[in-house]
Protein backbone atom coordinates (compact mmCIF):
# COMPACT_ATOMS: atom_id res chain seq x y z
CA UNK A 1 0.00 0.00 0.00
CA UNK A 2 1.31 3.44 -0.85
CA UNK A 3 0.23 6.70 0.67
CA UNK A 4 0.13 10.18 -0.68
CA UNK A 5 1.63 12.47 1.96
CA UNK A 6 -0.77 14.23 4.28
CA UNK A 7 0.07 17.62 2.77
CA UNK A 8 -2.86 19.25 1.04
CA UNK A 9 -6.53 18.50 0.70
CA UNK A 10 -8.14 17.85 -2.65
CA UNK A 11 -11.68 19.10 -2.98
CA UNK A 12 -13.58 16.02 -4.11
CA UNK A 13 -17.00 17.62 -4.21
CA UNK A 14 -18.34 19.03 -7.49
CA UNK A 15 -17.91 22.76 -7.83
CA UNK A 16 -21.16 24.50 -7.08
CA UNK A 17 -22.25 27.90 -5.91
CA UNK A 18 -22.56 28.43 -2.18
CA UNK A 19 -26.35 29.00 -2.36
CA UNK A 20 -26.82 25.75 -4.30
CA UNK A 21 -24.73 23.86 -1.77
CA UNK A 22 -26.68 25.37 1.09
CA UNK A 23 -30.03 24.42 -0.44
CA UNK A 24 -28.99 20.89 -1.31
CA UNK A 25 -27.27 20.17 1.98
CA UNK A 26 -30.27 21.64 3.80
CA UNK A 27 -32.55 19.15 2.03
CA UNK A 28 -30.28 16.25 2.94
CA UNK A 29 -29.93 17.52 6.49
CA UNK A 30 -33.69 17.91 7.00
CA UNK A 31 -34.35 14.51 5.40
CA UNK A 32 -31.86 12.78 7.66
CA UNK A 33 -33.11 14.71 10.69
CA UNK A 34 -36.73 13.75 10.13
CA UNK A 35 -36.05 10.07 9.68
CA UNK A 36 -33.71 10.09 12.69
CA UNK A 37 -36.45 11.55 14.89
CA UNK A 38 -38.93 8.95 13.69
CA UNK A 39 -36.41 6.17 14.18
CA UNK A 40 -35.87 7.23 17.79
CA UNK A 41 -39.60 6.93 18.38
CA UNK A 42 -39.72 3.47 16.82
CA UNK A 43 -36.57 2.43 18.68
CA UNK A 44 -38.52 2.95 21.89
CA UNK A 45 -41.93 1.77 20.67
CA UNK A 46 -40.98 -1.65 19.26
CA UNK A 47 -39.11 -2.85 22.39
CA UNK A 48 -41.95 -1.51 24.55
CA UNK A 49 -44.46 -3.52 22.52
CA UNK A 50 -42.26 -6.59 23.03
CA UNK A 51 -41.67 -6.01 26.75
CA UNK A 52 -45.14 -4.81 27.80
CA UNK A 53 -47.67 -6.12 25.26
CA UNK A 54 -46.02 -9.32 24.03
CA UNK A 55 -44.31 -10.23 27.33
CA UNK A 56 -40.93 -11.00 25.79
CA UNK A 57 -38.23 -12.73 27.84
CA UNK A 58 -34.73 -11.25 28.26
CA UNK A 59 -33.38 -13.54 25.55
CA UNK A 60 -36.22 -12.54 23.21
CA UNK A 61 -35.34 -8.90 23.84
CA UNK A 62 -31.81 -9.77 22.80
CA UNK A 63 -33.11 -11.49 19.68
CA UNK A 64 -35.19 -8.44 18.79
CA UNK A 65 -32.19 -6.12 19.17
CA UNK A 66 -30.01 -8.52 17.21
CA UNK A 67 -32.55 -8.74 14.39
CA UNK A 68 -32.00 -5.13 13.37
CA UNK A 69 -28.25 -5.09 13.96
CA UNK A 70 -27.68 -8.38 12.13
CA UNK A 71 -28.54 -6.50 8.95
CA UNK A 72 -25.02 -5.10 8.94
CA UNK A 73 -23.59 -8.64 8.81
CA UNK A 74 -25.78 -9.46 5.81
CA UNK A 75 -25.85 -6.31 3.75
CA UNK A 76 -22.92 -4.07 4.69
CA UNK A 77 -20.16 -5.52 2.53
CA UNK A 78 -22.16 -6.17 -0.68
CA UNK A 79 -23.90 -2.82 -0.26
CA UNK A 80 -20.57 -1.03 0.03
CA UNK A 81 -19.30 -2.67 -3.15
CA UNK A 82 -22.58 -2.01 -4.92
CA UNK A 83 -22.65 1.65 -3.88
CA UNK A 84 -19.18 2.25 -5.30
CA UNK A 85 -20.50 1.35 -8.75
CA UNK A 86 -23.67 3.43 -8.83
CA UNK A 87 -25.00 6.78 -7.70
CA UNK A 88 -25.99 6.76 -4.04
CA UNK A 89 -28.90 9.20 -3.99
CA UNK A 90 -31.45 6.90 -5.74
CA UNK A 91 -30.54 4.14 -3.28
CA UNK A 92 -31.32 6.45 -0.36
CA UNK A 93 -34.76 7.18 -1.82
CA UNK A 94 -35.62 3.50 -2.42
CA UNK A 95 -34.52 2.42 1.06
CA UNK A 96 -36.57 5.20 2.67
CA UNK A 97 -39.68 4.06 0.82
CA UNK A 98 -39.07 0.43 1.78
CA UNK A 99 -38.67 1.29 5.46
CA UNK A 100 -41.93 3.25 5.37
CA UNK A 101 -43.85 0.28 3.96
CA UNK A 102 -42.45 -2.15 6.54
CA UNK A 103 -43.24 0.13 9.45
CA UNK A 104 -46.78 0.70 8.20
CA UNK A 105 -47.43 -3.03 8.66
CA UNK A 106 -47.41 -2.65 12.47
CA UNK A 107 -50.25 -0.10 12.81
CA UNK A 108 -52.18 -2.04 10.13
CA UNK A 109 -51.72 -5.30 12.07
CA UNK A 110 -52.85 -3.60 15.26
CA UNK A 111 -56.11 -2.62 13.56
CA UNK A 112 -56.92 -5.95 11.89
CA UNK A 113 -55.46 -8.30 14.50
CA UNK A 114 -52.65 -8.57 17.01
CA UNK A 115 -49.00 -7.65 16.67
CA UNK A 116 -46.82 -10.67 17.49
CA UNK A 117 -43.18 -11.12 18.41
CA UNK A 118 -42.38 -12.69 15.03
CA UNK A 119 -43.72 -9.66 13.16
CA UNK A 120 -41.69 -7.34 15.37
CA UNK A 121 -38.55 -9.32 14.51
CA UNK A 122 -39.36 -9.31 10.79
CA UNK A 123 -39.98 -5.56 10.75
CA UNK A 124 -36.87 -4.89 12.83
CA UNK A 125 -34.76 -7.03 10.50
CA UNK A 126 -36.26 -5.56 7.32
CA UNK A 127 -35.91 -1.97 8.46
CA UNK A 128 -32.41 -2.84 9.64
CA UNK A 129 -31.45 -4.20 6.21
CA UNK A 130 -32.85 -1.23 4.32
CA UNK A 131 -31.71 1.26 6.93
CA UNK A 132 -28.16 -0.12 6.87
CA UNK A 133 -28.05 0.23 3.09
CA UNK A 134 -29.44 3.75 3.27
CA UNK A 135 -27.01 4.76 6.00
CA UNK A 136 -24.03 3.45 4.03
CA UNK A 137 -25.30 5.34 0.99
CA UNK A 138 -25.70 8.52 3.02
CA UNK A 139 -22.23 8.30 4.57
CA UNK A 140 -20.68 7.62 1.16
CA UNK A 141 -22.75 10.34 -0.54
CA UNK A 142 -21.89 13.18 1.85
CA UNK A 143 -18.20 13.57 0.81
CA UNK A 144 -19.34 14.01 -2.82
CA UNK A 145 -21.85 16.70 -1.81
CA UNK A 146 -19.46 18.74 0.35
CA UNK A 147 -15.73 19.38 0.14
CA UNK A 148 -13.37 17.72 2.59
CA UNK A 149 -12.75 21.11 4.22
CA UNK A 150 -16.44 21.23 5.16
CA UNK A 151 -16.84 17.64 6.30
CA UNK A 152 -16.40 18.44 9.99
CA UNK A 153 -19.01 21.20 9.74
CA UNK A 154 -21.42 18.98 7.80
CA UNK A 155 -20.92 16.04 10.16
CA UNK A 156 -21.40 18.35 13.14
CA UNK A 157 -24.73 19.55 11.75
CA UNK A 158 -25.87 15.99 11.15
CA UNK A 159 -24.67 15.02 14.62
CA UNK A 160 -26.75 17.87 16.04
CA UNK A 161 -29.70 16.25 14.29
CA UNK A 162 -28.80 12.95 15.93
CA UNK A 163 -28.73 14.76 19.24
CA UNK A 164 -32.01 16.60 18.75
CA UNK A 165 -33.64 13.37 17.58
CA UNK A 166 -32.29 11.57 20.63
CA UNK A 167 -33.57 14.35 22.87
CA UNK A 168 -37.03 14.88 21.38
CA UNK A 169 -37.72 11.48 19.81
CA UNK A 170 -37.82 9.18 22.85
CA UNK A 171 -39.72 11.68 24.98
CA UNK A 172 -42.29 12.24 22.27
CA UNK A 173 -42.30 8.51 21.58
CA UNK A 174 -42.97 7.66 25.20
CA UNK A 175 -45.78 10.21 25.29
CA UNK A 176 -47.30 8.84 22.08
CA UNK A 177 -47.05 5.27 23.35
CA UNK A 178 -48.75 6.15 26.63
CA UNK A 179 -51.41 8.53 25.30
CA UNK A 180 -52.16 6.93 21.93
CA UNK A 181 -50.47 3.57 21.37
CA UNK A 182 -47.15 2.13 20.27
CA UNK A 183 -48.42 1.27 16.75
CA UNK A 184 -49.52 4.88 16.20
CA UNK A 185 -46.13 6.06 17.42
CA UNK A 186 -44.52 3.82 14.81
CA UNK A 187 -46.79 5.36 12.18
CA UNK A 188 -44.98 8.68 12.68
CA UNK A 189 -41.68 7.01 11.79
CA UNK A 190 -43.20 5.62 8.59
CA UNK A 191 -44.31 9.12 7.63
CA UNK A 192 -40.84 10.52 8.39
CA UNK A 193 -39.30 8.09 5.89
CA UNK A 194 -41.76 9.23 3.22
CA UNK A 195 -40.84 12.87 3.84
CA UNK A 196 -37.14 11.98 3.72
CA UNK A 197 -37.52 10.26 0.34
CA UNK A 198 -39.32 13.29 -1.06
CA UNK A 199 -36.66 15.75 0.11
CA UNK A 200 -33.72 13.70 -1.15
CA UNK A 201 -35.38 13.37 -4.55
CA UNK A 202 -35.42 17.18 -4.79
CA UNK A 203 -31.68 17.75 -4.34
CA UNK A 204 -30.61 19.85 -7.33
CA UNK A 205 -26.88 19.17 -7.52
CA UNK A 206 -26.25 16.35 -9.95
CA UNK A 207 -24.42 13.44 -8.41
CA UNK A 208 -21.46 12.46 -10.51
CA UNK A 209 -20.94 8.85 -11.52
CA UNK A 210 -18.29 6.94 -9.53
CA UNK A 211 -14.85 7.88 -10.81
CA UNK A 212 -13.40 4.39 -11.13
CA UNK A 213 -15.55 1.24 -11.27
CA UNK A 214 -14.42 -1.62 -9.10
CA UNK A 215 -12.41 -4.32 -10.85
CA UNK A 216 -11.42 -7.84 -9.97
CA UNK A 217 -13.24 -10.40 -7.90
CA UNK A 218 -15.70 -9.70 -5.12
CA UNK A 219 -13.11 -10.84 -2.60
CA UNK A 220 -10.48 -8.47 -4.02
CA UNK A 221 -12.89 -5.56 -4.03
CA UNK A 222 -14.09 -6.17 -0.51
CA UNK A 223 -10.52 -6.60 0.74
CA UNK A 224 -9.82 -2.97 -0.18
CA UNK A 225 -12.42 -1.69 2.28
CA UNK A 226 -11.21 -3.90 5.12
CA UNK A 227 -7.62 -3.08 4.16
CA UNK A 228 -8.04 0.65 4.70
CA UNK A 229 -9.53 0.01 8.15
CA UNK A 230 -7.09 -2.62 9.35
CA UNK A 231 -3.83 -1.28 7.86
CA UNK A 232 -4.23 2.43 8.53
CA UNK A 233 -2.46 3.16 11.85
CA UNK A 234 -5.20 5.55 13.02
CA UNK A 235 -8.27 3.68 11.81
CA UNK A 236 -7.15 0.27 13.07
CA UNK A 237 -7.45 1.10 16.81
CA UNK A 238 -10.76 2.85 16.15
CA UNK A 239 -12.36 -0.13 14.45
CA UNK A 240 -11.10 -2.77 16.90
CA UNK A 241 -12.03 -0.69 19.94
CA UNK A 242 -15.43 0.05 18.42
CA UNK A 243 -16.08 -3.63 17.80
CA UNK A 244 -15.30 -4.61 21.38
CA UNK A 245 -17.20 -1.76 23.03
CA UNK A 246 -20.20 -2.18 20.72
CA UNK A 247 -20.34 -5.87 21.63
CA UNK A 248 -20.85 -4.97 25.29
CA UNK A 249 -22.85 -1.78 24.70
CA UNK A 250 -25.41 -3.56 22.54
CA UNK A 251 -25.81 -6.25 25.17
CA UNK A 252 -26.53 -3.55 27.73
CA UNK A 253 -29.03 -1.68 25.56
CA UNK A 254 -30.87 -4.91 24.67
CA UNK A 255 -31.77 -5.19 28.36
CA UNK A 256 -32.23 -1.50 29.18
CA UNK A 257 -35.94 -1.11 28.37
CA UNK A 258 -36.81 -4.45 30.00
CA UNK A 259 -34.85 -3.41 33.10
CA UNK A 260 -36.48 0.03 33.21
CA UNK A 261 -40.05 -1.15 32.57
CA UNK A 262 -40.14 -4.34 34.70
CA UNK A 263 -37.49 -4.05 37.41
CA UNK A 264 -37.67 -0.28 37.93
CA UNK A 265 -41.39 -0.08 37.00
CA UNK A 266 -40.98 3.12 34.98
CA UNK A 267 -43.71 4.29 32.60
CA UNK A 268 -43.08 4.71 28.83
CA UNK A 269 -43.00 8.50 29.25
CA UNK A 270 -40.34 8.36 31.97
CA UNK A 271 -38.27 5.84 30.00
CA UNK A 272 -38.49 8.12 26.98
CA UNK A 273 -37.42 11.10 29.06
CA UNK A 274 -34.29 9.32 30.29
CA UNK A 275 -33.32 8.76 26.66
CA UNK A 276 -34.20 12.37 25.89
CA UNK A 277 -31.75 13.71 28.47
CA UNK A 278 -28.92 12.07 26.57
CA UNK A 279 -30.01 13.72 23.35
CA UNK A 280 -30.29 17.14 24.97
CA UNK A 281 -26.75 16.91 26.33
CA UNK A 282 -25.45 15.62 23.01
CA UNK A 283 -26.32 18.96 21.37
CA UNK A 284 -23.59 20.93 23.20
CA UNK A 285 -21.26 17.99 22.56
CA UNK A 286 -21.82 18.37 18.83
CA UNK A 287 -21.43 22.15 18.98
CA UNK A 288 -18.21 21.93 21.02
CA UNK A 289 -16.62 19.04 19.09
CA UNK A 290 -14.41 21.29 16.96
CA UNK A 291 -13.24 23.27 19.98
CA UNK A 292 -12.50 20.09 21.93
CA UNK A 293 -10.46 18.72 19.04
CA UNK A 294 -8.42 21.91 18.77
CA UNK A 295 -7.80 22.14 22.52
CA UNK A 296 -6.83 18.56 23.41
CA UNK A 297 -6.23 17.08 19.96
CA UNK A 298 -8.45 14.92 17.79
CA UNK A 299 -7.05 11.64 19.11
CA UNK A 300 -7.47 12.56 22.77
CA UNK A 301 -10.99 13.85 22.11
CA UNK A 302 -11.92 10.48 20.61
CA UNK A 303 -10.26 8.38 23.31
CA UNK A 304 -11.48 10.21 26.40
CA UNK A 305 -14.90 10.88 24.92
CA UNK A 306 -15.32 7.14 24.43
CA UNK A 307 -13.96 6.18 27.86
CA UNK A 308 -16.18 8.62 29.74
CA UNK A 309 -19.19 7.55 27.66
CA UNK A 310 -18.67 3.90 28.62
CA UNK A 311 -18.02 4.90 32.23
CA UNK A 312 -21.43 6.56 32.29
CA UNK A 313 -23.01 3.15 31.65
CA UNK A 314 -21.69 1.98 35.02
CA UNK A 315 -24.22 4.32 36.65
CA UNK A 316 -27.21 2.40 35.25
CA UNK A 317 -27.05 -0.53 37.73
CA UNK A 318 -26.99 2.02 40.58
CA UNK A 319 -30.54 3.07 39.71
CA UNK A 320 -32.52 1.62 42.62
CA UNK A 321 -34.78 2.93 45.37
CA UNK A 322 -37.20 5.88 45.16
CA UNK A 323 -38.42 6.78 41.69
CA UNK A 324 -36.88 10.24 41.87
CA UNK A 325 -33.42 8.82 42.59
CA UNK A 326 -33.82 6.20 39.85
CA UNK A 327 -34.70 8.82 37.25
CA UNK A 328 -31.87 11.10 38.40
CA UNK A 329 -29.25 8.35 38.09
CA UNK A 330 -30.47 7.20 34.68
CA UNK A 331 -30.65 10.80 33.45
CA UNK A 332 -27.10 11.49 34.66
CA UNK A 333 -25.85 8.41 32.85
CA UNK A 334 -27.56 9.37 29.61
CA UNK A 335 -26.40 13.00 29.90
CA UNK A 336 -22.74 12.09 30.32
CA UNK A 337 -22.99 9.49 27.57
CA UNK A 338 -24.63 11.92 25.15
CA UNK A 339 -22.15 14.76 25.68
CA UNK A 340 -18.86 12.87 25.56
CA UNK A 341 -19.87 10.18 23.08
CA UNK A 342 -20.99 12.80 20.57
CA UNK A 343 -17.63 14.59 20.66
CA UNK A 344 -15.78 11.32 20.10
CA UNK A 345 -18.03 10.13 17.30
CA UNK A 346 -17.90 13.35 15.29
CA UNK A 347 -14.11 13.18 15.18
CA UNK A 348 -13.85 9.46 14.45
CA UNK A 349 -16.44 9.70 11.63
CA UNK A 350 -14.62 12.68 10.12
CA UNK A 351 -11.25 10.97 10.45
CA UNK A 352 -12.47 7.91 8.56
CA UNK A 353 -13.99 10.03 5.78
CA UNK A 354 -10.96 12.31 5.52
CA UNK A 355 -8.37 9.55 5.03
CA UNK A 356 -10.51 7.48 2.64
CA UNK A 357 -10.38 8.11 -1.15
CA UNK A 358 -13.76 8.94 -2.65
CA UNK A 359 -13.81 5.80 -4.79
CA UNK A 360 -13.57 3.70 -1.61
CA UNK A 361 -15.98 5.66 0.60
CA UNK A 362 -18.84 3.18 0.17
CA UNK A 363 -16.63 0.16 0.63
CA UNK A 364 -14.89 1.48 3.73
CA UNK A 365 -18.15 2.66 5.30
CA UNK A 366 -19.69 -0.75 4.62
CA UNK A 367 -16.71 -2.61 6.06
CA UNK A 368 -16.78 -0.44 9.17
CA UNK A 369 -20.51 -1.04 9.64
CA UNK A 370 -20.03 -4.78 9.10
CA UNK A 371 -17.33 -5.08 11.73
CA UNK A 372 -18.70 -2.70 14.34
CA UNK A 373 -22.46 -3.11 14.11
CA UNK A 374 -22.19 -6.77 13.23
CA UNK A 375 -20.50 -7.23 16.59
CA UNK A 376 -23.49 -5.38 18.06
CA UNK A 377 -25.79 -8.16 16.86
CA UNK A 378 -23.66 -10.73 18.66
CA UNK A 379 -23.58 -8.47 21.71
CA UNK A 380 -27.37 -8.17 21.81
CA UNK A 381 -27.69 -11.95 21.92
CA UNK A 382 -24.98 -12.09 24.57
CA UNK A 383 -26.83 -9.53 26.67
CA UNK A 384 -30.08 -11.44 26.29
CA UNK A 385 -28.37 -14.66 27.34
CA UNK A 386 -26.82 -12.99 30.40
CA UNK A 387 -30.19 -11.53 31.36
CA UNK A 388 -31.72 -15.00 31.17
CA UNK A 389 -29.30 -16.59 33.64
CA UNK A 390 -28.74 -13.76 36.13
CA UNK A 391 -30.31 -10.64 37.58
CA UNK A 392 -30.80 -7.92 34.95
CA UNK A 393 -28.88 -5.40 37.07
CA UNK A 394 -25.84 -7.69 37.26
CA UNK A 395 -25.99 -8.43 33.52
CA UNK A 396 -26.02 -4.70 32.75
CA UNK A 397 -23.09 -4.13 35.14
CA UNK A 398 -21.00 -6.80 33.41
CA UNK A 399 -21.73 -5.32 29.98
CA UNK A 400 -20.82 -1.80 31.12
CA UNK A 401 -17.56 -2.97 32.69
CA UNK A 402 -16.62 -4.80 29.49
CA UNK A 403 -17.19 -1.66 27.42
CA UNK A 404 -15.00 0.44 29.73
CA UNK A 405 -12.18 -2.10 29.58
CA UNK A 406 -12.37 -2.27 25.78
CA UNK A 407 -12.03 1.48 25.43
CA UNK A 408 -9.25 1.88 27.98
CA UNK A 409 -7.05 -0.42 25.87
CA UNK A 410 -7.18 2.17 23.05
CA UNK A 411 -5.05 4.50 25.20
CA UNK A 412 -2.05 2.38 24.19
CA UNK A 413 -2.59 2.99 20.44
CA UNK A 414 -1.07 5.69 18.16
CA UNK A 415 -4.46 7.43 18.06
CA UNK A 416 -3.65 9.52 21.11
CA UNK A 417 -0.83 11.30 19.27
CA UNK A 418 -3.12 12.71 16.54
CA UNK A 419 -3.73 16.42 17.08
CA UNK A 420 -5.31 17.61 13.80
CA UNK A 421 -7.51 15.89 11.23
CA UNK A 422 -5.46 14.62 8.22
CA UNK A 423 -5.87 16.75 5.11
CA UNK A 424 -5.50 14.12 2.42
CA UNK A 425 -7.01 10.72 1.68
CA UNK A 426 -5.05 7.48 1.69
CA UNK A 427 -4.75 5.87 -1.75
CA UNK A 428 -4.30 2.15 -1.99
Amino acid sequence: MTQRGLLTMTDTAPKASRPTFDRDFLKLWVAVSGSLAGTQITGLAIPLIAAVSVGASPFQMGMLAAASQAAYLVVSVPAGLFLNRIRRRPVMIVTDLGCALLLLSIPIASVVGQVGFLQLCVVAAGVGLLGATGEIAHMAYLPSLVSRERLVSANSKIQVSHSVAESAGPGVGGLLVQVLSAPLAILTDALSYLVSACLISRIEQEERAPGQPATGSLRQSVTEGFGVLTRHPLLRPIVWTSMASTLFGSGLMALYILYASRDLELSPVVIGLTFAIGGVCAVPGALLANRAGRRVGVGQAILWGWIIEAGAWLLIPLAAGPTGWVVLVLAASRALEGFTGTIANIHQWTLRQAVTPDRLQGRVTASHRFLVYGSGAVGALLGGALGSVMDLRMAILLCAAGAVLARVTALFSPLGTLHDQPLCAVET
